[in-house]
């Protein structure tokens, strides 16, 4: 099998990249505008995304561009008949998201955006736990330093600022713990002196379940989740963004007799479960799943934008 990744971006560097080293027989090939040589060894080097999508034989694209660009390239990718990962955000809004589905429907190929934190052995042994019966309180927080003056998620031209950016975290998280329930949705947001998002906080309530949930680019790092369901707290770091490097846990607090227990999990390098499940859904050929996720979570987003 054949990838080809367009945009040498940080999150490909360090952690899609080590990722795909780690499935068999995978050739791995790179377009990028910026790209220097060094020791890593790539089945093909292209400098232009075009010239790319039309000479790779490879079935499979990974689109790891600024986010402004991800329509774009989504579209010119299925249209040269490619399967499509997508770096969150998929796109900017609901209309080209709406867009990019229909044609990949159309033209029955995959597209799947690559929102990964639930497939992580903590994540999913928590909300495995959890009884959504009884009275549920959920609280996140997302936050991590002022990014370098020249990120292109400083600047609106190129899709930044902290709700494109991770407002995809918040709409998975609702379309999660709120499934199939009625709620209510509170959303405020900062901007700082350039009009870019630098801040938002999203608060869901149902009738058992409520969410609070905040997102920072200017603040000290957080990166946590406090759940507090049937008598017990469960909290776990690092669930947005878990470290392919690092042992994790799951902490859980009992309220009756206040006991705590922990639950450790290995080393997990999340985004390779994901290329690993992406691999399979292609050999089986059955995408409407991802298609209709890929619009709920963009529902979502409208909803809280």
């Amino acid at each position: 099998m054949r990838i080809l990744i367009l945009g040498n971006s940080d999150i490909f560097q360090r952690k899609i990249f080590p990722a795909l080293l780690k499935i068999r027989n995978l050739k791995i090939e790179l377009a990028s505008k910026s790209f220097k040589a060094t020791n890593i060894k790539y089945e093909k080097v292209y400098k232009d995304y075009e010239n790319a999508l039309n000479k790779t034989t490879a079935n499979l694209v990974y689109i790891s561009l600024v986010n402004s660009l991800h329509y774009k390239w989504a579209l010119k990718s299925l249209a040269y008949n490619k399967n499509l990962i997508i770096d969150k955000p998929i796109a900017l809004n609901l209309n080209q998201t709406e867009k990019i589905i229909k044609l990949a429907s159309k033209k029955k190929l995959l597209v799947t955006e690559a929102i990964v934190f639930d497939l992580h052995k903590q994540f999913k042994k928590m909300h495995s736990l959890l009884d959504f019966k009884k009275k549920t309180k959920i609280k996140t927080e997302f936050h991590i330093p002022k990014l370098n003056k020249n990120n292109f998620r400083n600047f609106n031209k190129f899709g930044g600022g902290c709700f494109q950016d991770m407002s995809p975290y918040a709409s998975s998280m609702i379309k999660t713990f709120f499934k199939n329930q009625k709620y209510l949705i509170k959303v405020k947001k900062k901007k700082n002196s350039n009009g870019i998002i630098e801040h938002f906080k999203v608060e869901v309530e149902s009738k058992n379940i409520s969410l609070k949930s905040s997102f920072s680019f200017n603040s000290v790092y957080k990166n946590q989740m406090h759940i507090y369901n049937n008598h017990k707290h469960y909290f776990i770091n690092r669930p947005f963004s878990p470290p392919i490097d690092k042992k994790l846990e799951l902490n859980i607090f009992n309220d009756t007799n206040k006991k705590n227990h922990k639950i450790r999990f290995s080393q997990q390098n999340v985004f390779l479960t994901y290329i690993n499940f992406v691999i399979n859904i292609l050999r089986k050929k059955k995408y409407n799943f991802f298609y209709k996720e890929i619009i709920d979570i963009a529902k979502i987003k409208k909803k809280i934008s």
